[in-house]
């Protein structure tokens, strides 16, 4: 019986050291790696930094931006930005540069409604893949962005 069972963990353990993903999900990882600035004003534009890890590298499909300032919320459902290359266990970074106000193709920090106030907002992010796998979303500090 012990024989068995050391078979067993030995077998288990040689079928994860020779995984070919080596750490790297079947579903899409994001994590937040920094935006700039924190406070935004007019004529400005907000980068955001997310680094992926992904074990097909088929995360060419899209980036989804919510911007809510409790109020209310904005969608974006932005291309995949770059020419990101499919190969496997692939990781990098994706910047996303989103203008003030109205930017080209619409993919724009909403300027604040309410007169002469500055609104708070907060981002919520994720990407899916070409299999349609979503990641898990991430969330931003709190931007302002004045009037």
């Amino acid at each position: 019986m012990i024989r068995f069972l050391v078979i067993l963990v030995l077998a288990g353990l040689l079928f994860t050291a020779c995984s070919k993903n080596h750490g790297f999900p079947s579903t899409p990882q994001i994590t937040l790696e920094s935006v700039n600035p924190l406070e935004l004003g007019s004529g400005e534009t907000l980068q955001i930094v997310l680094n992926f890890k992904d074990a097909e590298g088929d995360i060419q499909d899209s980036v989804f931006v919510r911007e809510d300032v409790g109020y209310n919320y904005y969608d974006i459902f932005y291309p995949m930005p770059g020419d990101i290359p499919k190969q496997r266990n692939l990781q990098g970074q994706i910047i996303l540069t989103l203008p003030y106000g109205s930017g080209a193709g619409g993919f724009a920090v909403a300027a604040p409604q309410r007169p002469n106030l500055p609104d708070t907002a907060i981002f919520y992010i994720y990407i899916k893949d070409l299999q349609g796998h979503i990641s898990d979303t991430v969330k931003t500090p709190p931007v302002i962005v004045q009037p």
